[in-house]
């Protein structure tokens, strides 16, 4: 019984890691409070590496000082997000870039948001030069929480409508088919060896 449960909470943390820094898929995760929006991003330094250069192909990143890596970053980030709220764009204002040793994060300031939410359009491009790249944009609307799943199947866009501010319908798709390449082998190596052992002990 108790090897059993460790190898369920293996199993857990083990898909949680490969998520964690997959470096196909990056995180969008927008809040709302009162009219302002705060746009957090987060994605595997690889993968963004990967995305930047098959988009500049031109571009000798070794050469590109870390101010201008970070200007050409951000910028590719703001030209590949497109927002709409209540048919009205919303723009991408300030943002700052913080490189890690497996992942980056960047902030952003929205411009001016309706306390009042009917519908919500967003198409994020970023990534998409990444082969079976998916998206995960995160909304937190006065203390609500949803989210949609972009990827190619969805064309990297998704509508969302709104009553009360709380949401009532949405378009979106998710293929978690190839996740499982980045779990499949840990798991069947950790669930052989523990079975294995309690079989040996039996």
């Amino acid at each position: 019984m108790k090897k059993t449960f460790i190898f369920c909470l293996l199993t857990i943390l083990t898909i949680k890691m490969a998520y964690a820094h997959n470096p196909l898929s990056a995180t969008y995760y927008l809040e709302v409070n009162q009219e302002l929006g705060i746009l957090n991003v987060s994605v595997s330094q690889a993968g963004f590496q990967e995305a930047l250069n098959k988009h500049y192909p031109e571009i000798n990143f070794d050469k590109l000082s870390d101010v201008e890596y970070k200007k050409l970053a951000v910028g590719y980030i703001k030209d590949n997000f497109n927002l709409m709220v209540n048919g009205n764009q919303v723009q991408l204002l300030n943002g700052g870039l913080k490189l890690g040793s497996h992942q980056t994060d960047l902030k952003f300031i929205t411009s001016d948001l309706p306390h009042k939410f009917n519908n919500l359009a967003i198409k994020i491009d970023a990534f998409k030069e990444n082969d079976h790249h998916q998206t995960i944009f995160t909304f937190s609307l006065h203390g609500v929480s949803n989210k949609v799943i972009l990827t190619e199947k969805n064309d990297y866009a998704a509508s969302v409508e709104f009553k009360n501010n709380k949401m009532i319908a949405k378009t979106e798709g998710f293929d978690t088919k190839y996740l499982w390449f980045f779990t499949a082998i840990p798991i069947l190596i950790v669930g052989k060896k523990l079975f294995s052992s309690q079989k040996d002990s039996a």
